[in-house]
Formats: structure tokens, C-alpha cells, sequence
């Protein structure tokens, strides 16, 4: 700062001390603006200082606040991972002593007290993993899915485990677009619920299915396609935009209203020879479809095609939604006779029969299903194409079969089923039916005989080797309430037995059927129970064989529990790579921030040497300018006289 130009010559006091004055204001506001900056650190107070620097210093402060809040993000993250990881080792810890109960609880390794002592043992065990399984931090149940609100596994009377959470992870936002999930489901863990119970039940297209339904749910992005009616004169030829289409019923409309007008017309119909595609008839001559450049509409509607006398459009595949139809299914001809009939679901214990009379949608079936308050869990399976169902509860076998119908078939949901492969039976462990083990069967007239099941892959090959021994009277079949195989005999009057052996154990058709009376049916058991093979199903299993001393369960486990190990191992292991990926994100939106701070620093921060050398010279300019006006101030006429 200088001191303002005094002007030569006479001056005006008052002008002169108005010049000093401003001078002496402006050194002061000099003075205040860097003393702020010394105090602050900060070299603009308003943006209209500096705009540019203001612009470029609010966009670098956005970006230093969406940092920190990604590394808060994961910190809780890791935070949440790091607790799941601690209570998966405890439930680590309890699957290793299991499998040296296994060992120890074998044959007679130890005596009757001993093993009941040890189930005693895996009772602790088990609930040491269910205490694990229901660990909370920050309020949340780790291991409930998105469902984290409360206790995500309980147990049942019958010492089962029944999984309350779903299978939504939670995805937290850890870096720009870059979202990575801070949770294990219990179903991921612990592997808590069943495979799906489903099977294809090809529904049928009809005019109410939607265009985002088809092609197994991927729907077909609409526009214009090209049709040309010839009856041997001038062709008609129209290019009709379907983009307003929304069902198959406007699409039909659509294309028959573009030809309404004549002098041929065009018939668009749900091919009814097969439900599943659109057919195209023209009222005389033929029809042809194209899609215009560059478009693939007709294409994918299955409609595209040279000239012809009529269009069998290909199959359309439309998805199974929760408004389907029952009677839509399998191609339209529904799910057989529900009256009276309906599905019979067991899950342990407890059994419930579904009546289906009255039913019209899938969401009223899974309604009806969930009514029953059983532990199973409804949902229309991945591929878009058949319902699923799936039971929540390790440690009890669960089952759908039928009540006197087809209805649980014709659903593809029984699990016990002609397509049944007798490698799946009995907890997957098969039936040896190329062994050297024959069917023997005393029929009710008192013959013996002797079926030989070898090559057999289903229970359908098992079912067509039994009928041809003796068609038409020893008939086999699947029961009609519940699963299993049933046999009838009308040979004679006498008693039907099938001698006990590990093939009829295993097919669950050992035992007696007396007579007289010959319609009775010898009735099979259900050898195809499905259960969840995970965690607390070994676990459970474990306890209970080891208090039953059934050695042949304990073998069955001892082949199981490897493999969940092996999988938690997997499990866990996922979790460290989770955290790791965390740990680099942190570390590079670490040095983000220093890079982000340097560079506001740069637009708003103050250089204090260079401040406070600028405020000693500005102290020393007002100084002057107070000396020089006090000077002045003291000039009169006499001084020059």
C-alpha cells in the first residue's frame, strides 16, 4: 500500500484531510482482511472474490464430502463383514467337533452312554451355531437377508431349525458406481433352505398374456412390421407400428384393423393347435411378414416369414407371472380335477392338504399355500416357467405329494414323481438296482417271483418293469395320497408281500398287504423326502444319530459334513475377499483425499508468509500516513510567513 498522491499547490484542507482519510481506511481494511486471513487460513471469505476459485473450491468440497461419506460407508461395511466373519467361525468351530463325534460315535467305538452323552454334546453345539446364526451388530441380524429386523433362525419342537430371512443381499455404495454388499444371507451361510420343488408347466399364450412376458419374461421391444396380402391381383401391402401394443389381444387387433378395410382382410389368432404362437390366416391368398431394415420385431413375435397360405408363428415361451392362470398351464390344459383332490405338503411333523377348488391365479395357489402356516416359501422359478417351492426348515423332511389327484403333477411340485431319478432317492444316496439283488414278491395266489430292475434310471423304469411281469394284474403305480410306489395283485385272495432287502428298502415297497381283499394296495413309503443338506441339517442329523445309534445315518452324514465344511470354508473366504476389495477402496479413496485437500488448498487457502509480510509493510504504510496526516493537520498561514 502507498500513500495517495498529495496535489502540488494550494489544496483545500478539507480535501487534503479526505485524501488522507481514505487512505488511512483503506490501509485498515487491508489490516482486518489479513489479520482474517492469519486467523482463518483462508484467502477469500465471499465467492464474488474469486469466482472461478469460488466454482472450482465448491466442486472439490463436494468431492471431498462424497469421499468421506464413501469411507464412512466402508468402514460400516467392513464393520458389519467382520462381525459375520466372527460368528461363522464359531459356527466353523462346531461343524470340526461334529465330525469328531462322527468318528467317535461310530460302531462301537463307544458304548450306548457314550453316544448319548455326545448327542448331548451336539445339542450345545448346535446351539452355540444357532446363537452364532442370530448375531446382531448395529441393530441388525447379520444373517436375515434384507429381513433384519428380527431373530432370522428359531427352533421347533422337534429340534429343527427354521429360517425366517430371504435371499436379498445389502449392497452399500463403497465407490463412484461401484456397489458391493455388506451382508451373507442365512440362506448363503448356512444354506438354510431346500432346493426349488419345480418343473416347467409351459403356460399357454393367450390374448390377456402381456408383450413384457414373453420369451420367458424378456418381453420384445415392439415397432413397425411389414404384412403383404396376395390374391394373384395387386397386392396389399401394410406397415403397421405395434410400439402401443401392451397384450397379445392388441397385437392381433393391431394387425387385423391395418387390413379392415379390404379387399382382403387378415385373421390373427393364438395359434390354437398349439397355445403358444400367433397364426396368421389371410381371407384368400397369402400373407407375408418382414421386418422393416434394421428392426427385428416379426422376428421375435415368431411371424417372420416368405409367402404363404398361413403363418404358425413359433413358440412365444410366455413367463409364468402371479395373475397366470391355473387352467393356462401345460399348454392350457390346466392342472386336472381339483375337486376333492388338492396337494398334500409335509414338512417334519406337520402336514397340511391345500385345497385348490375355487383357485383361478398362481397368487391364489400361493395364498392358499402360505395359509396353511407351514414352513415353506413360494416363488415362480428363475427360468420364468414353473412355480417353486421350498421348505425353510434343516432337520425335517419335507414333501409334496398328492391327495387322490394329478394336481401336484400336472404343478410339477410332488417330489416323489415318475421323472424321479433312483439316484436322488433316499437323501441322494440311491437305490442299487444293478446289484445282485432281485424284487422278491410273494404274490396272493402264493407265487414267487422275482423282477430284476437292472438298468432302471427312474422310478418310471421301475414302474414299467413291475407291469410287464403281469399286465393288467400286478400293476404298480404311484400312490395316490401322498409319495411312494403302490402294488396290486388280483391273483388270488392271499397276502401280497414284497421280502425285505436294500433294493425294496430302498424303493420304500418291503412289507405286507393281507387279503382278502385283492384291490388293497401293498403301499409304499416316500423314499424321496428333501431336506436342506446344510448346516443345521447335519447338525440336527448328527444329534439325532448319535442318540438313535443308527451307524448307517452317521456314515450318511460323515459323507456330508466334508463338503458344508469345505463350502463355510468357501463362504468365508468370500467374506476376506469382500473385505479386501473394501480395504483397497479405502486406501484409494485415501489418496484421493490428500490429492482433493491439496488441491482446494491451492484455491482457497492463504500463504501465511506471504500474509503476514504483506501486513508488516501494510502496518508500515499506515503508520506513515498517520505521521504525514498529523503533519498536516498542524499546518496553517503562519507557517509560511
Amino acid at each position: 500500500m502507498s500513500i495517495g498522491p498529495i496535489l502540488s499547490g494550494r489544496l483545500p484542507g478539507s480535501l487534503a484531510t479526505r485524501q488522507l482519510q481514505s487512505d488511512i481506511a483503506s490501509a485498515n481494511q487491508m489490516l482486518y482482511r489479513m489479520q482474517n486471513q492469519v486467523a482463518t487460513g483462508q484467502k477469500y471469505f465471499l465467492p464474488s472474490e474469486s469466482p472461478a476459485s469460488a466454482i472450482r473450491a465448491i466442486g472439490l468440497q463436494k468431492q471431498i464430502e462424497r469421499n468421506g461419506q464413501l469411507q464412512k460407508n466402508i468402514g460400516i461395511d467392513m464393520s458389519f463383514l467382520e462381525a459375520s466373519e466372527n460368528a461363522l467361525g464359531t459356527v466353523n468351530e462346531a461343524l470340526n467337533k461334529a465330525k469328531s463325534y462322527i468318528i467317535s460315535g461310530l460302531g462301537a467305538a463307544s458304548s450306548p452312554a457314550e453316544k448319548q452323552a455326545m448327542a448331548t454334546e451336539l445339542q450345545s453345539l448346535i446351539t452355540s451355531a444357532l446363537n452364532a446364526s442370530n448375531t446382531t451388530h448395529n441393530g441388525r441380524y447379520l444373517f436375515g437377508g434384507s429381513a433384519s429386523g428380527a431373530p432370522p433362525f428359531e427352533t421347533r419342537v422337534d429340534g429343527s431349525v427354521v429360517y425366517h430371512g430371504d435371499d436379498f443381499e445389502i449392497n452399500s455404495t463403497i465407490g463412484v458406481g461401484y456397489l458391493e454388499s455388506n451382508n451373507i444371507t442365512g440362506n448363503n451361510a448356512f444354506d438354510a433352505l431346500t432346493d426349488p420343488i419345480t418343473a416347467d408347466i409351459n403356460p399357454a399364450l393367450t390374448n390377456a398374456t402381456k408383450v413384457d412376458d414373453l420369451l420367458g419374461g424378456r418381453g420384445v421391444n415392439l415397432g413397425r412390421v411389414t404384412i403383404t396380402l396376395d390374391n394373384g391381383g395387386t397386392p396389399q401391402t401394410a406397415t403397421i407400428d405395434l410400439s402401443k401394443a401392451e397384450t397379445i389381444g392388441d397385437i392381433e387387433t393391431l394387425l387385423e384393423d391395418a387390413f379392415a378395410g379390404g379387399p382382403l382382410t387378415l385373421d390373427v389368432e393364438v395359434d390354437p393347435t398349439t397355445s403358444s404362437g400367433l397364426r396368421l390366416t389371410p381371407s384368400a391368398g397369402t400373407v407375408a411378414v418382414s421386418d422393416i431394415t434394421g428392426s427385428y420385431v416379426a422376428r421375435d413375435l415368431g411371424i417372420a416369414s416368405a409367402a404363404t397360405a398361413q403363418i404358425n408363428g413359433s413358440n412365444l415361451n410366455p413367463a409364468i407371472t402371479l395373475k397366470t392362470t391355473l387352467a393356462s398351464l401345460n399348454g392350457g390344459t390346466g392342472i386336472g380335477p381339483v375337486a376333492g383332490n388338492g396337494l398334500l405338503i409335509s414338512v417334519g411333523a406337520e402336514s397340511a392338504t391345500v385345497d385348490l377348488a375355487g383357485l383361478t391365479t398362481v397368487e391364489d395357489l400361493f395364498n392358499a399355500i402360505k395359509g396353511t402356516g407351514l414352513d415353506v416359501e413360494t416363488s415362480i422359478n428363475a427360468a420364468g416357467n414353473g412355480i417353486a417351492i421350498r421348505s425353510r426348515r434343516s432337520g425335517a423332511d419335507f414333501s409334496i405329494g398328492e391327495n387322490n389327484g394329478l394336481n401336484a403333477t400336472n404343478l410339477g411340485i410332488r417330489t416323489f414323481s415318475a421323472s424321479t431319478r433312483l439316484s436322488s432317492l433316499n437323501y441322494n444316496t440311491g437305490v442299487n438296482v444293478d446289484g445282485e439283488v432281485d424284487l422278491a414278491i410273494t404274490r396272493r395266489d402264493g407265487s414267487d417271483i422275482e423282477i430284476d430292475l437292472a438298468g432302471a434310471k427312474t422310478v418310471q423304469d421301475v414302474l414299467d418293469k413291475i407291469n410287464a411281469v403281469d399286465p393288467g394284474n400286478l400293476v404298480a403305480s404311484l400312490n395316490l395320497t401322498g409319495n411312494g410306489i403302490s402294488i396290486t395283485d388280483n391273483s388270488g385272495t392271499g397276502a401280497l408281500s414284497i421280502a425285505e432287502s436294500s433294493l425294496s428298502k430302498g424303493l420304500g415297497v418291503n412289507g405286507t398287504s393281507a387279503g382278502p381283499d385283492n384291490t388293497v394296495a401293498l403301499v409304499g413309503r416316500d423314499v424321496n423326502p428333501q431336506d436342506t443338506h446344510g448346516t443345521f441339517s447335519i447338525l440336527v442329523g448328527i444329534q439325532r444319530a448319535l442318540a438313535n445309534g443308527d451307524d448307517v445315518e452317521l456314515n450318511r452324514l460323515g459323507s456330508l459334513i466334508d463338503g458344508e465344511i469345505e463350502r463355510f470354508t468357501l463362504v468365508r473366504s468370500e467374506i476376506g475377499s469382500r473385505l479386501n476389495a473394501m480395504e483397497n477402496e479405502a486406501s484409494r479413496l485415501s489418496d484421493a483425499r490428500i490429492n482433493l485437500e491439496e488441491s482446494l488448498s491451492k484455491e482457497i487457502d492463504t500463504d501465511i508468509a506471504e500474509v503476514i509480510t504483506n501486513l508488516t509493510y501494510t502496518q508500515t504504510v499506515l503508520q506513515a500516513t498517520l505521521q504525514i496526516t498529523a503533519s498536516l493537520q498542524q499546518l496553517n498561514l503562519f507557517n509560511l510567513l
